[in-house]
């Protein structure tokens, strides 16, 4: 290959890379937007706010019931 078609290989390869970096930048911006609140009233806001705190309790409820349940079935085979 001559050094012509090296410059023309490696511009190429350059600018595919070169695309490819601005996708996924473009991507991880787009994606990071939708995580930052804005004032209450999107839909990932009230995900946060309303929702996340009532299913925490629900699984700490749930642990503490299955606590009880192994502790009777231990009791009660004994």
């Amino acid at each position: 290959m001559s050094a012509l078609d090296w410059a023309g290989f490696s511009a190429a390869i350059a600018a595919t890379l070169t695309s490819i970096g601005l996708l996924l930048r473009w991507v991880v911006k787009s994606f990071l937007i939708e995580l930052k609140p804005n004032g209450g009233d999107s839909l990932s806001d009230k995900i946060r706010l309303e929702i996340l705190p009532i299913l925490t309790e629900i699984k700490v409820d749930v642990a503490e019931m299955k606590g009880r349940l192994d502790q009777h079935i231990k009791d009660s085979n004994t």
